[in-house]
């Protein structure tokens, strides 16, 4: 279930967040690196970020030289100290610069040819048997190029932010943990993540929508 999304333009790359993975993914793919202008993170959860310090360490190896700037929701911890651990064992040896870009919500974020508009989603943790937890800082993204849009849900409950996001995106990739609705309690499609029901009825409101993120159950 690690998420990493590689959005390109004719100018860059962006790399939406890193799950456990990404680092083996761009390999894989022969993605091309050195296009690549930055990050871009929704929320702090382990399947979405715990990518970055591999990645991190890859760009080092290679002599990436070009400054690095990393987006994350303002007061996003895990992102913002995974950075800081990095560079307490690397900063020194590492020959390009990683920038702190702790975003707020409707401010616009200019990267690779792309202006992207954060929206502040409603998404919460939660632990087994602990119910659900605090609200995280967590983003949906809004991503115009060439004039297209993509809408990024990130995780999130169903929430009026969410839904202003997709609205009339060229594409909405939107996360759809639940199979049915029925799988899930009220609360947690609410606070935490999407049925696919849920995710298809808010996709119909852009012109073209993919579901990812997905547990269905068999």
């Amino acid at each position: 279930m690690a998420q990493q999304l590689w959005l390109a333009s004719p100018t860059g790359a962006i790399l939406c967040d890193t799950g456990d993975g990404t680092l083996r993914d761009v390999l894989y793919h022969d993605l091309p690196r050195e296009r690549l202008a930055g990050l871009l993170f929704t929320h702090g959860h382990f399947d979405h970020m715990g990518g970055l310090h591999s990645l991190l360490g890859f760009l080092r190896m290679i002599g990436r030289k070009d400054d690095l700037p990393i987006y994350y929701p303002d007061g996003c911890s895990e992102v913002e100290e995974t950075i800081n651990g990095f560079l307490a064992s690397y900063g020194t040896t590492t020959p390009f610069v990683i920038r702190h870009c702790p975003s707020q919500p409707g401010v616009k974020i200019n990267l690779a040819g792309m202006e992207i508009t954060p929206y502040a989603v409603t998404h919460h943790g939660g632990i087994a048997g602990k119910g659900i937890l605090g609200r995280l800082p967590a983003f949906g993204y809004r991503i115009t190029s060439a004039g297209e849009t993509i809408a990024v849900s990130g995780d999130t409950g169903d929430c009026p932010a969410l839904r202003e996001l997709v609205a009339d995106a060229d594409l909405a990739v939107i996360e759809a943990t639940y199979a049915r609705s029925a799988d899930a309690d009220p609360d947690m499609l609410k606070q935490v993540h999407l049925s696919a029901e849920i995710a298809a009825e808010i996709g119909k409101t852009a012109r073209e929508y993919i579901l990812i993120h997905r547990r269905d159950k068999k």
